[in-house]
């Protein structure tokens, strides 16, 4: 009866892993200031894949924003460029942390390229940086407080 109870568990904790292709971190000393770009390689496979690509924002308590803005500059091999400006809503309007809270960090998976067409062994370059501001103001915020790693996931 056990054994029956571990291979049925075991099968479901199999089945529910998703495949990481790529993991890349970069991580912040005192938090993310705005000249800091944050760059990524990556390359497609021996075929054309189909791919999701997420945006992995970890933070603590001191982050003192439900959001955050972000403009990703997305180069093949070919110079094809993509620039996108992307907003990401953090937090509820009580304050509660949308992403995955453990012990004082949160987590965010965010979006950022669904069932997007990796060509057969195509590199890319993926540039990404802050255009945090105030309301009203011009200049962006020097220093984003509290961000500890900004990464790349592709599954």
């Amino acid at each position: 009866m056990l054994n029956r109870f571990l291979i049925i568990v075991l099968a479901i904790v199999l089945n529910s892993c998703e495949t990481t292709e790529f993991l890349k971190f970069h991580d912040f000393k005192f938090g993310w200031g705005n000249s800091e770009i944050v760059e990524f390689d990556f390359h497609g496979e021996e075929q054309d894949t189909i791919k999701n690509i997420d945006f992995v924002l970890r933070h603590n308590n001191d982050y003192p924003f439900a959001n955050i803005f972000l403009i990703a500059e997305l180069v093949s091999v070919s110079n094809e460029t993509l620039i996108d400006t992307l907003e990401f809503k953090l937090a509820e309007p009580n304050g509660k942390w949308l992403g995955d809270t453990k012990i004082s960090v949160v987590e965010h998976k965010l979006p950022y390229k669904t069932d997007f067409v990796l060509k057969k062994e195509e590199t890319f370059k993926l540039k990404v940086r802050t255009s945090m501001r105030f309301n009203n103001e011009i200049n962006e915020i020097e220093n984003l407080d509290g961000v500890l790693n900004f990464g790349l996931l592709i599954d």
